[in-house]
């Protein structure tokens, strides 16, 4: 594992720390069986997982003043967390979106910066409406995740499936490689443990 790339923990306690465990290890299965078992089930898994690791922001008022209240849990155990960007904005077209979205030569930004970042651009009723990071996952999770978020998009707006399920998987590998987690080692061993539970069932009947 590449140690300049890993997150450091900082300020947490073993129970936020095993939380946020957790839920990259939900992450990464979701992600390996969207990818090795088609179940595109998990999508929505994945939308959610997103969603509270990255991007759980809640408004409300503190003396009359509007205040974003950052609840993601990456913050929760590391205030200063830091992901690689994005290459370039995503044109709406019928070319192929590419996998691999993030520059991972460059520095990593912080979080605020990345998640307002545009990662999608479509074009509504003849204007161009450019998509941050931070809308699509909270668009796509209230979508087809199930999560309660509100949509700063327009209404009509809309990002084909095809596009969406790329976009997420693309987003969930550039987490991963950020905090430093080898993704393919992961599934490698994530499969394997999945294969050893099989057999041991099936010697058990």
């Amino acid at each position: 594992m590449d140690r300049k790339n890993r997150l450091v923990f900082t300020r947490s306690n073993a129970g936020t720390k095993r939380k946020f465990d957790e839920a990259i290890t939900i992450l990464e299965y979701s992600v390996m069986l969207v990818e090795f078992f088609e179940l595109e089930e998990f999508n929505n898994i994945i939308a959610g997982q997103l969603m509270l690791i990255l991007c759980e922001t809640k408004n409300t008022r503190i003396k009359r003043e509007k205040v974003t209240i950052d609840h993601s849990l990456i913050k929760k155990i590391n205030p200063y967390p830091k992901l690689y960007p994005i290459k370039d904005s995503i044109q709406i077209s019928n070319a192929d979106i590419p996998e691999d979205l993030f520059d991972y030569s460059k520095q990593r930004i912080e979080l605020k910066l990345w998640r307002n970042q545009i990662i999608y651009k479509t074009i509504i009723e003849g204007k161009i409406h450019e998509i941050k990071i931070i809308d699509f996952i909270k668009e796509t999770a209230n979508k087809i995740g199930g999560a309660q978020a509100e949509s700063s998009l327009p209404n009509n707006s809309i990002i084909p499936d095809g596009h969406t399920k790329i976009l997420l998987r693309s987003i969930a590998k550039g987490l991963f490689k950020s905090i430093g987690r080898d993704y393919k080692e992961q599934t490698s061993m994530n499969l394997s443990h999945i294969k050893q539970k099989i057999e041991g069932s099936k010697e058990g009947s």
